[in-house]
């Protein structure tokens, strides 16, 4: 599941930075570069990926309860 298209980056990625940072979006970003070069995975759509940086987080803290 393609969560940043500029940086190759899928949901497993995205969960593991998020098992090492929680919820902080800016240090999953500085971990990943996720979002950083054009922004589109960041916002709250995206038609270059499967699923957007936000919603990776919230599905990733939900399956790491």
């Amino acid at each position: 599941m393609l969560v940043c298209d500029c940086m190759g980056l899928d949901f497993d990625e995205i969960k593991e930075a998020v098992r090492e940072h929680g919820d902080d979006i800016e240090a999953i970003q500085d971990a990943t570069d996720a979002g950083t070069i054009c922004g589109c995975c960041a916002e709250g759509e995206c038609e270059k990926v499967d699923i957007t940086l936000q919603e990776a987080i919230k599905r990733a803290l939900e399956e790491l309860e």
